[in-house]
């Protein structure tokens, strides 16, 4: 169980949070330590990276590893969670990756959850066209944080340009008491492509053979410009947990879960969860025309990209054997974001084509003319659809598609982040379910 951990924080997207997380967890596993991973907030992507960047590889089953990265939500998960969640993790310290700026996501946000992990902070900060500057914004945050009981235990200076521009920031920081653990110059041979969703996949990088060189190039830098040590000392104890208190129940005993380039957007806290409480979760992949767990007692389609995979999808007829015998012999199946798209009648292409898909919901959506829907949501079930759940779910929407069709019954009466109404969600058809948010745990007020 983790004792000790640090969270990576920036001030904005793209500050250099991602690649630091992963060249100090490369690193530290080269140095030996017993190290693992978490992510703030609903990113699905990031915990894939993490897994490589400690080389942990899943086995056959793909049942899940120690050292697994797991997301630490301050708006989904009440803090009795965070905490049971996070001293979960194995090893000596977890490094936990901040999400967007500081402040940003309110309950979500890096600064929240420090709060209720009782844990410092380090900011990477993008110095690009800043010198004294970045060590002023350093030192008032630091004074912001003390008062709200966050130790910012210092600051790494991320993409300078030359050692007299480091120099000079490390000077300020210094006569205002900011703590510099290393100075990172421009990295731009360091390529971590992105797609609509956001990164590549590690599972699409290590496919492309190009995975391991990055993470050794990112741990290569942070051994040379960063003070590891003094990292690792920045790390406090965890504020512990008084009692286990999971995300969701499990679904099933026997729970068939896909898992691939096509669906690899579950969430790794539930899947673990559902073991800790003593279901079997196996995985099974689509991509590779395999057929779900033949006695599985509920199957899973999580999101990902399968508008990415859609011929290799409709051409996969063992998995479509699969999931219409599961459908027959009414075995609940419940597919979120992109395994919702799957569970419709077709998806539409960038090209305008109409790919069939499984046909279990009267559903069609379209990844023509894309449009971003991005937000939090509580969904409020209509009828108890998914009985092995509390009624009040907490999650979190990011799509590109839309649908084009849809014609049933709903499955959730949705509200945004701020207790607005946005409507219906989601389908239901007997024991067939889905929609387009990603559930992250059951009503965060009940026990």
């Amino acid at each position: 169980m983790a004792r000790s951990g640090v969270i990576i924080a920036g001030l904005s997207s793209s500050s250099g949070k991602t690649l630091t997380s992963l060249g100090l967890l490369r690193a530290f596993k080269q140095q030996g330590h017993n190290i693992s991973a978490a992510k703030t907030g609903p990113d699905y992507i990031d915990p894939g990276f993490h897994h490589a960047a400690l080389n942990i590889n899943h086995n056959d089953d793909h049942t899940s590893p120690q050292n697994a990265s797991v997301n630490l939500d301050g708006f989904a998960m009440p803090p009795e969670m965070l905490r049971h969640l996070a001293e979960q993790q194995s090893g000596d310290l977890l490094i936990i990756e901040g999400v967007m700026g500081l402040y940003d996501g309110g309950a979500g946000s890096a600064v929240t959850l420090a709060q209720h992990l009782g844990l410092p902070i380090i900011l990477v900060m993008d110095c690009r066209g800043q010198a004294e500057t970045s060590a002023e914004i350093a030192a008032a945050l630091k004074h912001r944080l003390a008062a709200e009981g966050v130790d910012l235990a210092g600051v790494i200076l991320n993409r300078i340009s030359t050692p007299r521009h480091g120099d000079g920031i490390k000077t300020h920081c210094h006569e205002l008491g900011v703590p510099v653990l290393g100075a990172l110059p421009n990295a731009a041979d360091i390529d971590m492509p992105s797609r609509h969703l956001g990164l590549v996949q590690a599972f699409d990088l290590a496919a492309a053979g190009r995975l391991n060189h990055l993470l050794d190039q990112a741990a290569s830098m942070m051994t040379e410009h960063l003070d590891l040590d003094a990292i690792m000392n920045a790390a406090s104890p965890l504020t512990p947990s008084k009692s286990p208190h999971e995300a969701l129940p499990p679904p099933g005993q026997k729970i068939a879960v896909a898992f691939d380039a096509a669906f690899g957007f579950a969430y790794p806290h539930l899947l673990e969860g559902w073991r800790r409480q003593g279901a079997e979760v196996k995985t099974f992949s689509p991509l590779a025309d395999d057929a779900p767990w033949a006695d599985a007692d509920f199957i899973f389609l999580p999101g990902g990209y399968p508008e990415l995979h859609l011929e290799t999808l409709a051409n996969a007829k063992i998995f479509q054997q699969g999931m219409q015998h599961a459908a027959q012999n009414q075995v609940p199946i419940y597919g979120e974001c992109g395994g919702y798209m799957v569970l419709g009648q077709g998806i539409i292409n960038e090209h305008g084509e109409t790919v069939p898909m499984l046909g279990l919901l009267d559903l069609v959506t379209s990844f023509a003319a894309p449009k971003r829907v991005l937000g939090y949501r509580k969904l409020n079930q209509r009828n108890h659809a998914l009985p092995f759940w509390p009624d009040a779910l907490y999650g979190h929407e990011f799509h590109f598609t839309h649908a084009t069709h849809a014609q049933g019954e709903a499955l959730f009466d949705a509200e945004d982040k701020s207790g607005q109404t946005i409507g219906p969600m989601g389908l239901v058809k007997g024991q067939i379910a889905g929609s387009y948010a990603h559930i992250i745990a059951g009503d965060r007020l009940k026990p």
